[in-house]
């Protein structure tokens, strides 16, 4: 079955832009390490890339792209397509004309689990753009698929008004209705940072500091001597 959802409940647009100024690791962090940041395979092309906005999720057959013009379609000023073509990257889903497009219509960036083409002009694009892989083959246009449907993207579970942030380190993304707490925790997790930063420059040790030290000497730490030979 094939769904087009027109409808995105989005969370409060300051919200969403004050995470432009949030690192995806601290997003990661804050979200509890687990099942909010998005494969290491899916990476940025091109350097020195922040992304934040709203997602407009998209499932796309492998091979075939037609739904996902219908997707840049629907997306609204600062939406970030999140696009799950399961993985594909036997050809480019997306290009630079596509791309462009999503750019000329204020689109926030572009998440494809699966592969694209046109990488240079992509890259040399002032549009982030994170995918699985590159490859030059186009793709069909004659499967349907689904738009904003809870979709899997680098191995995350995401509904569309989630909330996806994204720097040169990768992908994380926040859950809509949480946003507003995951940005406080993750405001409070910079400045807490700053302070560990100044005391490391005056030389603290991150081991000692932290509590490191207590949990290693409760580990069975081995010397030369007793190793096997």
């Amino acid at each position: 079955m094939h769904t087009i959802e027109p409808d995105v409940e989005r969370p409060d647009r300051d919200v969403v832009a004050a995470f432009e100024e949030i690192p995806s690791t601290i997003v990661s962090d804050v979200t509890g390490n687990v099942g909010r940041t998005m494969d290491a395979d899916l990476s940025p092309a091109s350097d020195g890339v922040d992304l934040a906005g709203t997602a407009v999720t998209v499932t796309a057959a492998p091979g075939d792209n037609l739904i996902i013009h219908k997707a840049i379609t629907m997306a609204s000023p600062g939406d970030v397509l999140v696009i799950d073509c399961d993985g594909y990257t036997g050809v480019g889903h997306v290009g630079e004309l596509m791309c462009e497009s999503c750019r000329a219509n204020d689109l926030a960036g572009l998440v494809i689990d699966g592969g694209y083409r046109d990488s240079r002009e992509i890259a040399e694009m002032d549009f982030p753009v994170y995918g699985r892989g590159v490859n030059p083959q186009g793709p069909l246009k004659q499967d349907p698929g689904s738009v904003n449907v809870t979709v899997s993207c680098g191995g995350v579970s995401v509904d569309p008004g989630d909330v996806v942030v994204g720097d040169d380190d990768g992908v994380a993304v926040v859950p809509g209705e949480d946003a507003q707490d995951v940005l406080e925790l993750a405001r409070a997790k910079l400045e807490s940072e700053e302070e560990t930063r100044e005391e490391i420059q005056d030389g603290t040790y991150l081991f000692e500091r932290n509590g490191y030290d207590e949990l290693f000497e409760d580990l069975d730490v081995v010397g030369p001597e007793d190793s096997i030979q």
